[in-house]
Protein backbone atom coordinates (compact mmCIF):
# COMPACT_ATOMS: atom_id res chain seq x y z
CA UNK A 1 0.00 0.00 0.00
CA UNK A 2 1.18 3.58 -0.65
CA UNK A 3 1.66 6.25 2.01
CA UNK A 4 -1.60 7.78 3.22
CA UNK A 5 -1.01 11.52 2.95
CA UNK A 6 -1.94 13.32 6.01
CA UNK A 7 -3.73 16.84 5.80
CA UNK A 8 -2.56 19.26 8.85
CA UNK A 9 -3.66 22.39 10.48
CA UNK A 10 -0.50 24.46 11.33
CA UNK A 11 -1.69 26.70 14.29
CA UNK A 12 1.84 27.67 16.17
CA UNK A 13 1.45 31.89 16.41
CA UNK A 14 0.08 31.91 19.91
CA UNK A 15 0.67 28.28 21.36
CA UNK A 16 3.89 29.01 22.87
CA UNK A 17 3.06 27.22 26.24
CA UNK A 18 1.90 23.38 26.69
CA UNK A 19 -1.27 25.00 28.39
CA UNK A 20 -2.12 27.16 25.74
CA UNK A 21 -1.24 24.58 22.92
CA UNK A 22 -3.56 22.01 24.80
CA UNK A 23 -6.69 25.18 24.51
CA UNK A 24 -5.73 25.31 21.02
CA UNK A 25 -5.90 21.62 20.20
CA UNK A 26 -9.29 21.42 21.84
CA UNK A 27 -10.78 23.98 19.67
CA UNK A 28 -9.59 22.55 16.44
CA UNK A 29 -10.11 19.01 17.60
CA UNK A 30 -13.91 19.59 18.21
CA UNK A 31 -13.63 22.01 14.87
CA UNK A 32 -12.48 19.06 12.89
CA UNK A 33 -15.48 17.09 14.77
CA UNK A 34 -17.75 19.43 12.80
CA UNK A 35 -16.58 18.94 9.55
CA UNK A 36 -18.23 17.10 6.79
CA UNK A 37 -19.41 13.74 8.26
CA UNK A 38 -18.21 11.91 5.71
CA UNK A 39 -14.36 13.04 5.52
CA UNK A 40 -13.08 10.68 7.88
CA UNK A 41 -9.36 11.27 7.38
CA UNK A 42 -7.64 12.26 10.41
CA UNK A 43 -6.35 15.71 10.27
CA UNK A 44 -3.27 16.64 12.57
CA UNK A 45 -2.65 19.58 14.61
CA UNK A 46 1.23 20.65 14.04
CA UNK A 47 2.29 24.18 17.04
CA UNK A 48 4.56 25.15 14.54
CA UNK A 49 5.12 28.75 12.73
CA UNK A 50 7.31 27.92 10.15
CA UNK A 51 6.32 29.58 6.89
CA UNK A 52 7.34 26.36 4.65
CA UNK A 53 4.17 24.90 6.42
CA UNK A 54 2.30 27.35 4.68
CA UNK A 55 3.21 26.05 1.47
CA UNK A 56 3.20 22.54 1.78
CA UNK A 57 0.67 20.21 -0.07
CA UNK A 58 -1.09 18.87 2.94
CA UNK A 59 -1.91 21.87 4.82
CA UNK A 60 -5.63 22.06 5.25
CA UNK A 61 -5.65 25.20 7.06
CA UNK A 62 -2.87 27.54 8.65
CA UNK A 63 -2.18 30.61 11.32
CA UNK A 64 -0.25 32.85 10.15
CA UNK A 65 0.84 36.81 10.48
CA UNK A 66 -0.28 39.21 7.84
CA UNK A 67 3.01 40.65 6.64
CA UNK A 68 4.76 37.23 5.45
CA UNK A 69 1.25 36.96 3.97
CA UNK A 70 1.18 40.09 2.06
CA UNK A 71 5.03 39.71 1.05
CA UNK A 72 5.63 35.75 0.61
CA UNK A 73 2.23 33.89 0.71
CA UNK A 74 -0.95 35.41 -1.17
CA UNK A 75 -0.02 33.41 -4.36
CA UNK A 76 -0.44 30.04 -1.98
CA UNK A 77 -2.73 30.72 0.50
CA UNK A 78 -5.67 33.22 1.01
CA UNK A 79 -7.31 34.51 4.66
CA UNK A 80 -11.23 33.58 5.15
CA UNK A 81 -11.26 34.84 8.96
CA UNK A 82 -9.12 36.03 11.85
CA UNK A 83 -9.33 35.31 15.63
CA UNK A 84 -10.66 38.03 17.87
CA UNK A 85 -9.25 38.68 21.06
CA UNK A 86 -10.21 40.21 24.22
CA UNK A 87 -6.80 41.78 25.37
CA UNK A 88 -5.60 45.64 25.72
CA UNK A 89 -4.83 46.70 21.78
CA UNK A 90 -6.76 45.46 20.35
CA UNK A 91 -10.45 46.30 18.68
CA UNK A 92 -12.65 43.49 17.23
CA UNK A 93 -10.50 42.08 14.33
CA UNK A 94 -7.79 44.51 14.76
CA UNK A 95 -4.70 44.50 16.95
CA UNK A 96 -1.98 46.59 17.61
CA UNK A 97 1.70 46.33 19.14
CA UNK A 98 3.01 47.40 22.55
CA UNK A 99 6.12 49.71 22.55
CA UNK A 100 8.16 48.35 26.00
CA UNK A 101 11.34 49.15 27.20
CA UNK A 102 12.73 48.18 30.83
CA UNK A 103 10.81 49.38 34.16
CA UNK A 104 13.86 51.05 35.19
CA UNK A 105 14.42 52.92 31.89
CA UNK A 106 14.51 56.98 31.95
CA UNK A 107 12.65 56.20 28.01
CA UNK A 108 9.25 57.77 28.07
CA UNK A 109 8.66 57.64 23.92
CA UNK A 110 10.30 56.49 20.85
CA UNK A 111 11.91 59.47 19.89
CA UNK A 112 13.76 58.79 22.86
CA UNK A 113 15.10 56.30 21.40
CA UNK A 114 17.75 57.39 19.52
CA UNK A 115 20.99 55.30 19.24
CA UNK A 116 19.46 53.03 21.38
CA UNK A 117 19.31 49.10 20.70
CA UNK A 118 15.70 47.50 19.74
CA UNK A 119 14.87 44.17 19.22
CA UNK A 120 12.80 42.18 17.18
CA UNK A 121 11.09 39.02 16.65
CA UNK A 122 12.03 38.27 13.03
CA UNK A 123 12.66 40.61 9.84
CA UNK A 124 9.08 40.05 8.17
CA UNK A 125 7.15 40.37 11.56
CA UNK A 126 4.04 42.62 11.29
CA UNK A 127 4.24 43.32 14.81
CA UNK A 128 7.68 43.28 15.95
CA UNK A 129 9.35 44.92 12.67
CA UNK A 130 6.67 46.73 10.33
CA UNK A 131 4.68 49.20 12.43
CA UNK A 132 7.77 49.77 14.58
CA UNK A 133 9.33 50.92 11.60
CA UNK A 134 6.16 53.19 10.62
CA UNK A 135 6.76 54.36 14.04
CA UNK A 136 10.03 55.15 13.86
CA UNK A 137 9.48 56.99 10.23
CA UNK A 138 7.22 58.86 11.46
CA UNK A 139 9.43 60.77 13.28
CA UNK A 140 11.63 61.52 10.40
CA UNK A 141 14.50 60.05 11.08
CA UNK A 142 18.00 60.02 9.99
CA UNK A 143 18.67 56.78 9.25
CA UNK A 144 20.36 54.69 11.25
CA UNK A 145 18.13 55.55 14.26
CA UNK A 146 19.16 52.91 16.66
CA UNK A 147 22.73 52.08 17.22
CA UNK A 148 21.93 48.19 16.80
CA UNK A 149 18.87 45.96 15.86
CA UNK A 150 18.57 42.88 17.36
CA UNK A 151 16.81 39.63 15.86
CA UNK A 152 15.51 36.87 18.49
CA UNK A 153 13.20 34.36 16.93
CA UNK A 154 10.06 35.42 19.16
CA UNK A 155 8.02 38.14 21.13
CA UNK A 156 9.19 36.03 24.45
CA UNK A 157 13.05 36.57 23.63
CA UNK A 158 12.25 40.15 22.38
CA UNK A 159 10.92 40.97 25.74
CA UNK A 160 13.40 38.85 27.39
CA UNK A 161 15.91 41.04 25.99
CA UNK A 162 14.78 44.47 26.91
CA UNK A 163 14.08 42.93 30.46
CA UNK A 164 17.45 42.24 30.84
CA UNK A 165 18.69 45.04 29.57
CA UNK A 166 20.12 43.81 26.31
CA UNK A 167 17.75 45.38 24.60
CA UNK A 168 16.22 48.78 24.96
CA UNK A 169 13.39 48.64 22.94
CA UNK A 170 10.86 46.18 21.48
CA UNK A 171 7.72 46.26 19.31
CA UNK A 172 5.48 43.32 21.22
CA UNK A 173 1.72 41.88 19.67
CA UNK A 174 -0.15 42.88 22.10
CA UNK A 175 -1.66 39.53 22.25
CA UNK A 176 1.51 37.64 23.00
CA UNK A 177 2.33 40.15 25.69
CA UNK A 178 -1.04 39.39 27.01
CA UNK A 179 0.08 35.49 27.10
CA UNK A 180 3.36 36.10 28.41
CA UNK A 181 1.90 38.56 31.21
CA UNK A 182 -0.58 35.41 32.17
CA UNK A 183 2.47 32.71 32.31
CA UNK A 184 5.34 34.99 33.40
CA UNK A 185 3.80 37.84 35.21
CA UNK A 186 7.33 38.28 37.10
CA UNK A 187 9.13 38.45 34.16
CA UNK A 188 6.48 41.29 32.31
CA UNK A 189 6.82 43.09 35.39
CA UNK A 190 10.29 44.20 34.68
CA UNK A 191 9.21 45.76 31.22
CA UNK A 192 6.26 48.79 30.54
CA UNK A 193 4.98 50.12 27.73
CA UNK A 194 5.62 53.45 25.98
CA UNK A 195 2.71 53.36 23.67
CA UNK A 196 1.18 51.16 21.07
CA UNK A 197 1.19 50.75 17.48
CA UNK A 198 -1.22 51.32 14.76
CA UNK A 199 -3.69 48.52 14.57
CA UNK A 200 -3.78 46.09 11.65
CA UNK A 201 -6.03 43.48 11.08
CA UNK A 202 -5.18 40.20 13.25
CA UNK A 203 -3.12 37.16 12.11
CA UNK A 204 -5.16 35.54 10.15
CA UNK A 205 -6.45 31.68 9.30
CA UNK A 206 -5.14 30.72 5.84
CA UNK A 207 -6.70 28.34 3.12
CA UNK A 208 -4.56 27.01 0.39
CA UNK A 209 -5.52 28.40 -3.11
CA UNK A 210 -5.43 25.47 -4.63
CA UNK A 211 -8.89 23.99 -2.17
CA UNK A 212 -10.35 27.84 -1.88
CA UNK A 213 -13.46 26.55 -5.03
CA UNK A 214 -14.54 23.75 -2.47
CA UNK A 215 -14.40 25.15 0.83
CA UNK A 216 -17.63 26.48 2.26
CA UNK A 217 -16.11 29.36 3.98
CA UNK A 218 -19.19 30.63 5.99
CA UNK A 219 -19.64 27.29 7.45
CA UNK A 220 -15.92 27.26 8.58
CA UNK A 221 -16.16 30.40 10.18
CA UNK A 222 -19.35 28.86 11.66
CA UNK A 223 -18.22 25.37 12.63
CA UNK A 224 -14.89 27.29 14.13
CA UNK A 225 -17.09 29.78 16.65
CA UNK A 226 -19.15 26.81 17.80
CA UNK A 227 -15.97 24.87 18.87
CA UNK A 228 -14.86 27.58 20.56
CA UNK A 229 -18.20 27.69 22.55
CA UNK A 230 -17.96 24.36 23.09
CA UNK A 231 -14.50 23.73 24.57
CA UNK A 232 -14.52 24.54 28.51
CA UNK A 233 -15.09 28.27 29.74
CA UNK A 234 -11.42 28.09 31.63
CA UNK A 235 -9.92 27.56 27.78
CA UNK A 236 -11.37 30.25 25.93
CA UNK A 237 -10.55 32.99 29.17
CA UNK A 238 -6.65 31.33 28.73
CA UNK A 239 -6.84 31.90 25.32
CA UNK A 240 -8.81 35.35 25.52
CA UNK A 241 -10.62 34.01 22.16
CA UNK A 242 -13.93 35.77 21.89
CA UNK A 243 -14.58 34.13 18.48
CA UNK A 244 -13.57 34.51 14.90
CA UNK A 245 -15.20 36.58 11.87
CA UNK A 246 -14.52 36.55 8.22
CA UNK A 247 -11.82 38.41 6.22
CA UNK A 248 -10.41 38.60 2.63
CA UNK A 249 -6.80 39.67 1.62
CA UNK A 250 -7.31 43.41 1.28
CA UNK A 251 -8.06 43.43 5.07
CA UNK A 252 -4.59 43.25 5.13
CA UNK A 253 -3.17 45.66 2.42
CA UNK A 254 -2.86 48.13 5.01
CA UNK A 255 -0.07 46.51 6.14
CA UNK A 256 1.66 46.91 2.96
CA UNK A 257 0.56 50.56 3.24
CA UNK A 258 2.97 50.87 6.16
CA UNK A 259 5.78 49.71 4.74
CA UNK A 260 5.25 51.52 1.96
CA UNK A 261 5.22 54.97 4.25
CA UNK A 262 8.39 54.07 5.77
CA UNK A 263 10.07 53.59 2.77
CA UNK A 264 8.63 56.76 1.00
CA UNK A 265 10.00 58.36 4.14
CA UNK A 266 13.17 57.41 3.91
CA UNK A 267 13.20 54.45 6.02
CA UNK A 268 13.05 51.71 4.18
CA UNK A 269 14.46 49.24 6.84
CA UNK A 270 14.16 49.21 10.55
CA UNK A 271 17.97 50.67 11.56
Amino acid sequence: MGNVSKKFIACGMYAFSDDLAGAWRQLFEGFCELLDAGNKQAIVLRFDADLALLQDAELFLGHTCGYPLMKRLKDQVIPFCVPVFDVPGTDGKLYSSRFIVAANSSIEALDECREKVAAMNAADSNSGMNVLRHAIARLNPSAPFFSRVVQTGSHLNSLKAVADGTTDVAAIDCVSYQLIQDHWPELVAKVRSIGFSVKTCGLPLVLPRSSIDDADLELLVKNLNQALADIPESSRIRLHLRGFEPVTLEDYQPIVELENFAIDSGYPRLI
